[in-house]
């Protein structure tokens, strides 16, 4: 008798066990759908905090609050994630003439001073990357590789062409990415990148215009920079899903003068799925 009650607990227990595994195991199927899109390309409208100090311009702080276009997406390929994020944002600084004149001791200086009234500021970025495979769990899955990336400033007068100012760079990076699926509606990403060479275009004094540009090679002494980005996307059906996120960066770049820039952005908008 007690070994029929002891064959018929141990049944239950396996019985239970069995159950726990395959209820995990269908949890997990559930979070990678077998009919998972791999292509989704991201269309975002947000809002962006930022300051910059370009000191071949003046060697003062801006701020900008500005509407910033957003335009980024990924494509899964096996174990290899290629990803692209572009952006815009324009807006316009407080007169210049605001600014101490008594405290300008430069002769050029004084007279940029004296003949601007607004000064307008133009930011532009683009970065494809190319990241594997190299960590996590089908929930959450790490990868590690490159990018390229490119960013553009341009400020200006309004009044006087003059003035324009421009800086270009394009750079290599060290780019990683970082996913958790929390199930097949609800989903993260996050995004990390550091340049580690490149190549700029600058101006070596307050224009492009009246005084040449500068070129050279970009790299850690120079040109230092992280790039970030953390997006949360729910999906509304296979095809459409909502995104929002946010994205910081810090920059600063050091030839022929000192440039810093500083950002954070909030994104929302719609993710195609394809």
């Amino acid at each position: 008798m007690k070994k029929k009650v002891f064959v018929f607990i141990f049944c239950l227990i396996l019985s239970g066990i069995g159950q726990i595994y395959a209820h995990k195991s269908d949890n997990e199927e559930s979070f990678v759908p077998a009919k998972e899109r791999f292509f989704n390309i991201k269309l975002n409208l947000g809002f962006t905090i930022s300051g910059y100090r370009e000191e071949t311009v003046f060697d003062i702080n801006r701020y900008h609050n500005a509407f910033i276009f957003n335009i980024g997406g990924n494509i899964e390929n096996k174990s290899f994630l290629h990803s692209f994020n572009l952006g815009f944002f324009s807006s316009k600084d407080e007169a210049i003439l605001a600014y101490p004149i008594e405290s300008i001791t430069d002769p050029i200086f004084f007279y940029y001073l004296y003949y601007q009234k607004e000064y307008s500021f133009t930011r532009f970025f683009f970065e494809y990357a190319l990241d594997y495979r190299l960590w996590g769990s089908k929930t959450f899955p790490g990868y590690l590789g490159g990018a390229i990336r490119s960013d553009v400033y341009f400020t200006g007068t309004l009044n006087n062409i003059l003035y324009l100012n421009f800086s270009g760079i394009i750079s290599l990076n060290l780019h990683a990415s970082q996913k958790w699926i929390i199930n097949d509606k609800n989903s993260f990403v996050f995004s990390i990148s550091c340049p580690i060479t490149g190549y700029a275009i600058r101006p070596s004094y307050t224009g492009f215009i009246s005084y040449p540009l500068e070129t050279g090679i970009t790299s850690l002494h120079n040109y230092r920079a992280v790039f970030g980005e953390l997006n949360y996307y729910h999906k509304f059906n296979t095809s459409i899903s909502l995104n929002s996120g946010i994205g910081f960066e810090l920059s600063q770049i050091d030839f022929p003068r000192p440039r810093k820039d500083a950002a954070f952005r909030l994104n929302l908008g719609i993710a195609l799925n394809f």
